[in-house]
């Protein structure tokens, strides 16, 4: 049995990883030639670690989340394409995807995911609206309302701790920004 705290720094690795590869092609930051290229790598790596570690209701929700990912065309990037091309065969390879909550969760992720475009590509929404959107709060709580029926904490702990650490590298990065 894998250790939770193991889960968790992927978890947090994947969150991070998964930000700052957007930061270097969407966001202005520079680091290094093919750092967008590497850290496409780190997420994609993260996330199988997470898929290879974890049990069969994180990997069904994982490979939920990355196909989500490819229906809301949020993977516009080489390096976010990298990434969840190695969590979606890691994935399938493991053989360990089940069908219902894959489904269940692909389903809540491609409509709160789909919300979540339209209030920020779109409509733009500012204020309050705009903190409840950008804190993709659509991963935690299905996450953690499946778990208070079925158990299965690590699923809810794995998802928030990738929330927190995506809001986390962007808030970093956008105070850092509002300095220079």
């Amino acid at each position: 049995m894998i250790p939770t705290a193991v889960l968790i720094i992927c978890a947090i690795i994947y969150g991070v990883t998964m930000k700052v590869a957007d930061l270097l092609d969407e966001h202005g930051l520079k680091w290094f030639k093919y750092s967008n290229i590497l850290f496409g790598f780190l997420w994609g790596i993260a996330g199988v670690l997470v898929i290879l570690l974890s049990n069969p209701i994180v990997v069904s929700t994982v490979v939920a989340m990355n196909i989500a990912f490819i229906v809301r065309n949020r993977l516009d990037f080489l390096n976010h394409q990298i990434a969840a091309t190695l969590i979606i065969v890691a994935g399938i390879i493991s053989d360990n995807i089940v069908s219902i909550p894959f489904l269940g969760f692909l389903i809540v992720f491609l409509i709160f995911g789909a919300l979540k475009d339209q209030l920020d590509d779109v409509i733009h929404v500012k204020g309050m609206a705009f903190i409840l959107s950008e804190t993709m709060l659509y991963y935690p709580i299905p996450t953690f309302l499946y778990c208070l029926f079925y158990g299965n904490w690590i699923l809810f702990w794995i998802f928030a701790t990738y929330t927190v650490a995506y809001d986390l590298t962007k808030l970093i990065y956008n105070r850092s920004q509002k300095r220079n």
